[in-house]
């Protein structure tokens, strides 16, 4: 494969906003154990004299800190629920299954949420002024119960930081290109490529006919033949692939303008579908080429698929204005060299 897919960058920044938040209220709620249980030993020394440490500081702030550890809570919460749903997105588009989203330290932190709350709520009867024991009591609950949550966000930490590493491996395994950067893509109108230096240059394949004019006719033919815009496949440095549409009208000018000398250029006969995959078999095939059309801007897009992920690639075409699988080898499709010169006929023109 001439790329790795990876998952959205939008999906990466809203994963490191999540571990960010969920370790921001770990490291508040651990300052109010310590807070706790220095007021506990306080109030065990008799609670003579004042205050000081940590708990000194959050008495004196104490309206600030119930806000703050507020805040951290809710964000911690919405941004894990949304990562979620973003990534629960991400596991259909690429056709895996569902239960990828599950870990057991997810299921640990839940469990440290509900025992949290219901040692939270064995408070007992109401404090008596004075009565510094069951002051003291109170107090090593409190901790007791912020140190349970910690452990839990210890555990969704965890959790997140392994399930992102799951979708990593899963989106790159599927080959499913979430980034234009990823993979050779193109609009339907063709940009003119760059040369490669020539010290860069790959040696054109050896045995394939020139991309000519007699070539050029026959893909004209095609087209004509079909009735429908037909996919053309650009092969540079024998890995990096990009799609193109040759239109219904057969003008290739632009084309040939835009790809470069010693490419291999492959025109499959079938024209991409817009036709639902509901009962769609490929021919047998140790590879696969997809073509997916993006409804929304048109992009092209090129996808390497082996016959383990036909199920993911298909799951994608639901997304896309039309798509195609092409064998790798596929004996109707037309392949030739661009030569290293190839200037386009007066019928071009």
């Amino acid at each position: 494969m001439s790329f790795m897919a990876r998952p959205p960058r939008a999906w990466e920044i809203h994963t490191n906003a999540t571990l960010s938040a969920i370790l921001a209220t770990a490291l508040a709620s651990l300052a109010f154990v310590v807070a706790n249980l220095q007021l506990r030993s306080w109030v065990l020394a008799g609670a003579d004299g004042e205050v000081s440490g940590l708990a000194a500081t959050m008495l004196d702030n104490l309206d600030a800190f119930d806000f703050l550890a507020m805040v951290l809570v809710v964000a911690y919460i919405g941004t894990y629920l949304w990562w979620r749903k973003k990534t629960l997105e991400i596991i259909r588009r690429i056709g895996a299954e569902a239960g990828l989203l599950r870990h057991w330290s997810v299921n640990a932190w839940g469990m440290c949420l509900i025992l949290s709350i219901v040692v939270s709520l064995l408070s007992g009867d109401a404090l008596e002024p004075g009565n510094l024991d069951a002051l003291a009591t109170t107090l090593g609950r409190d901790a007791a119960v912020q140190a349970i949550r910690v452990l839990g966000l210890a555990f969704l930490l965890y959790g997140v930081w392994q399930l992102r590493l799951t979708i990593r491996r899963a989106v790159a395994d599927a080959g499913v290109a979430f980034r234009v950067g990823d993979l050779g893509s193109s609009v339907s109108k063709p940009v003119p490529a760059q040369p490669l230096p020539p010290a860069a240059r790959a040696e054109p394949p050896t045995g394939l006919p020139p991309a000519d004019d007699a070539f050029w006719d026959g893909v004209r033919r095609l087209a004509a033949e079909a009735g429908a815009d037909l996919a053309l496949l650009e092969t540079t440095e024998g890995v990096a692939r990009r799609w193109s549409l040759i239109p219904t009208t057969g003008d290739v000018a632009a084309l040939r303008a835009a790809v470069p000398a010693g490419a291999v250029i492959t025109v499959y006969p079938q024209p991409p579908t817009e036709a639902e995959t509901e009962g769609f078999t490929p021919p047998e095939a140790d590879e696969y080429y997809g073509f997916l059309e993006d409804a929304a801007s048109g992009s092209l897009w090129y996808q390497s698929v082996r016959p383990n992920r036909i199920p993911a690639f298909l799951a994608r075409t639901r997304s896309a204005r039309r798509w195609a699988l092409y064998p790798a080898q596929s004996p109707e499709a037309l392949t030739a060299v661009v030569p290293a010169v190839s200037p386009a006929s007066s019928s071009d023109l």
